[in-house]
């Protein structure tokens, strides 16, 4: 399963607003986990950037961890060590 690049700025159906938040994404059969930067965070998505110098493959089902609660969803583009989130 291929996963997409990320969409064009204007595909969004809402904005979203810039933040700058620690969180993880637990991802993959045994949960590994990843540190990322969330950059942008609505009630139907994010966009986050990968901590590691080595951008991962991370593909299907996750979830993003907060500080205010996990939030499962899966993987809608990647481009480099950013990664475009959608929430179930």
């Amino acid at each position: 399963m291929s996963v997409p690049d990320a969409p064009p700025a204007d595909a969004r159906r809402n904005p979203r607003p810039r933040i700058a938040m620690r969180g993880q994404i637990l991802h993959g059969v045994h949960q590994e986990c990843a540190e990322v930067v969330i950059r942008n965070l609505t009630d139907g998505g994010a966009k986050v950037r990968l901590v590691s110098s080595v951008a991962a493959a991370i593909q299907g089902r996750l979830i993003l961890r907060l500080e205010s609660g996990d939030r499962p969803g899966v993987v809608a583009w990647q481009a480099g060590n950013e990664i475009g989130l959608r929430f179930d």
